[in-house]
């Protein structure tokens, strides 16, 4: 008996749909998809482009993280300031620790001058061997910037101010009331740690 209803109320809903795509035939299949383009090439369809923030270093105002120590983004125009490599990066010039609060900018965190990988060699078998295999290895490097860090851009990225087609209700969410409190502060040096059970193979 409730088989039957369910077959039932299918049919039911199967010729009611049929007959609403039956009784319009105005629409056309440009007016279906949010770009209102052929659906059956790319050759008319254009991008909206980007548009990144113009303002100069020091002059742009900072945009809140995504999440606690998310990397944060990059608020202001950066085609000025070359090409960074690690004999020559621009972003040092403001965003060194001993330079950044005299000029507003977000000082670059402590993990950045720590080394976490660990030192390698070679055993008898020629197999790499870890220095420490169960702990996470912590290196201050005392105000030098560790290498694996110089390029910046690999983990900040300047925000386009493009259209969306969709605007996004995202809100950042902090998990724990230090999150909140330093929101545009990164503390992961202090808890590199936290949630994660190293050694015995994990």
């Amino acid at each position: 008996m409730k088989a039957k209803k369910m077959m039932s109320s299918f049919i039911a809903a199967s010729l009611i749909i049929s007959g609403l795509y039956a009784g319009n035939t105005s629409i056309d299949e440009t007016q279906l998809g949010m770009r209102s383009a052929d659906l059956y090439t790319e050759d008319t369809a254009k991008p909206d482009g980007t548009n990144y923030h113009t303002e100069a270093p020091g002059t742009s105002k900072k945009i809140p993280r995504a999440y606690t120590n998310a990397p944060p983004m990059i608020p202001h125009e950066i085609d000025s300031l070359g090409e960074i490599d690690k004999n020559n990066n621009a972003c040092l010039g403001c965003h060194m620790p001993e330079v950044a609060p005299s000029v507003g900018a977000t000082s670059i965190p402590k993990s950045h001058f720590t080394n976490f990988r660990p030192a390698v060699e070679d055993d008898a078998d020629d197999n790499f061997k870890s220095e420490s295999n169960d702990v996470i290895i912590k290196k201050d490097l005392h105000g030098q910037l560790w290498q694996g860090r110089y390029n910046c851009t690999q983990c900040h990225a300047p925000q386009t101010q493009g259209k969306l087609r969709v605007e996004s209700s995202f809100k950042p969410d902090y998990t724990d009331k230090k999150g909140q409190k330093h929101k545009n502060h990164s503390y992961l040096i202090d808890e590199l740690d936290i949630g994660v059970k190293v050694g015995n193979g994990l």
